[in-house]
């Protein structure tokens, strides 16, 4: 077992050239049996450490694979963030492409949308090396270029909705040069889809060729499959948008139309027709209103029943319209020398009333003076002869009223006294029956 003859065999069958069997001639049968022996494990070794390469090699592929997995997945989260909110499309789309192209570590990436007509596709977002894309897109002022459908490798993907994997572009008669500066190697592109067909392309190249591995081209139909989606729910959210606003503008235009309409009805349902103040109705109504505010807060207030003194003799001698030109032109003087906050209305024929506010019957009767004087200036085309005005005052100072219409009784007694006289003033005054 120690000759020389049998360590230059062990030498020979050890030697790392091969494992061309060595003769065992010249060996004793115990020196042969151990021969046979290495010549096993030496065999069982070369076998693990085949085993063990692929292993190797199996895991190291897990590995990237597990890699290109997390990344993928971080794209996708990162993309999600992206799609919050309302989105230019195509500014969603660059964002989805510098996105991949960081995390992804792709040299080229880039999407392609159908145009509204569905005869092109157009590049609306690339991000290359050096952004060449940018560059490219950019320069001299020239939009993205357009590539047909049918034509080239991603308008064979947008027009059938298969990817196609191209490990050497330049031996591909179907490829279409991207943007000048951008160099393609190797390029797989993916069809992007919604609910209703193919929406647009996404392209992944590298200027090496065969650089893709099936695990990744899955990887990225999946990940195309997610971009297709984000496009879409970002396209939906912003047609959607638009129509709620649209919704929004048409409503608030109706809603102001709707109110002025309102208003419009308001006034016209409030307002005497001939003179623009509160028509007999509504003047009651406030009329009630403070009264019982006077009630409640101790506050006294005026009320005064207006009358033309000659209507109907400028009727009978000028005729109607005359007659209501000067009933239009008492409602002028009495809006004009009227306070801010008080009430005027016309109750009926040639009568007014006004509420005065805070007043006691000697500011009261002070402002119907006021209101005679500033109506007798007034002149009248046509009219020959002089108009005058009575005025009836109740004031809620002098009496307790139980009752609205009680105050209006008395300011009307009032003036059924003052126009006894013509153009004068009357004040209500209560006076206690004799038992």
């Amino acid at each position: 077992m120690s000759s020389r003859f049998f360590l230059k065999w062990l030498e020979g069958a050890l030697a790392e050239e091969g494992h061309t069997p060595v003769p065992t001639e010249g060996l004793s049968p115990h020196e042969r049996a151990l021969a046979e022996e290495t010549r096993k494990r030496c065999e069982q070794a070369a076998m693990l450490r085949r085993y063990s390469k692929l292993s190797l090699q199996t895991l190291n592929s897990t590995e990237m694979l597990c890699e290109m997995s997390l990344r993928v997945l971080s794209a996708l989260i990162k993309i999600d963030r992206i799609g919050e909110g309302p989105q230019d499309i195509e500014g969603l789309c660059r964002e989805i492409v510098k996105v991949l192209s960081q995390d992804l570590e792709f040299e080229n990436c880039s999407i392609m949308l159908k145009e509204p007509e569905g005869e092109y596709l157009r590049i609306v977002a690339g991000k290359g090396k050096g952004d060449k894309y940018a560059a490219a897109q950019t320069r001299k002022g020239k939009r993205s270029r357009l590539i047909r459908i049918g034509e080239g490798i991603a308008g064979k993907v947008a027009e059938n909705g298969k990817h196609l994997f191209v490990p050497d572009a330049a031996q591909d008669r179907r490829f279409k040069p991207l943007p000048r500066g951008v160099n393609v190697g190797s390029l797989l592109s993916l069809p992007l889809r919604n609910n209703e067909g193919i929406i647009g392309v996404i392209n992944f190249s590298h200027s090496s060729p065969d650089t893709f591995d099936q695990a990744r081209v899955q990887l990225m139909m999946l990940l195309a499959g997610y971009v297709g989606q984000m496009i879409t729910l970002a396209t939906l959210y912003n047609r959607t948008t638009g129509w709620n606003e649209a919704l929004r503008r048409e409503v608030a235009e109706k809603t102001r139309e709707l109110v002025n309409k309102n208003r419009k009805l308001h006034k016209i349902a409030v307002t005497d027709s001939l003179t623009g103040l509160y028509n007999r109705r509504f003047f009651f109504t406030r009329l009630e209103q403070e009264f019982s505010r006077a009630l409640r807060y101790g506050e006294h207030f005026a009320l005064l029943v207006i009358d033309l003194d000659n209507l109907k003799p400028i009727n009978d001698t000028y005729g109607h319209i005359t007659g209501d030109r000067v009933i239009k032109g008492l409602g002028k003087c009495l809006g004009r020398t009227g306070r801010k906050g008080d009430t005027i209305g016309r109750i009926g024929g040639d009568e007014f009333a006004y509420i005065l506010l805070s007043v006691d019957e000697i500011i009261a009767h002070s402002f119907a003076l006021r209101l005679q004087e500033e109506f007798a200036s007034v002149e009248f085309r046509g009219v020959g002869m002089r108009t005058t005005i009575s005025i009836g005052i109740a004031c809620t100072q002098n009496y307790r009223f139980d009752k609205y219409q009680s105050l209006y009784r008395a300011a009307d007694t009032a003036l059924y006294r003052a126009k006894r006289k013509r153009n004068s003033v009357s004040i209500f005054r209560h006076s206690p029956r004799r038992s």
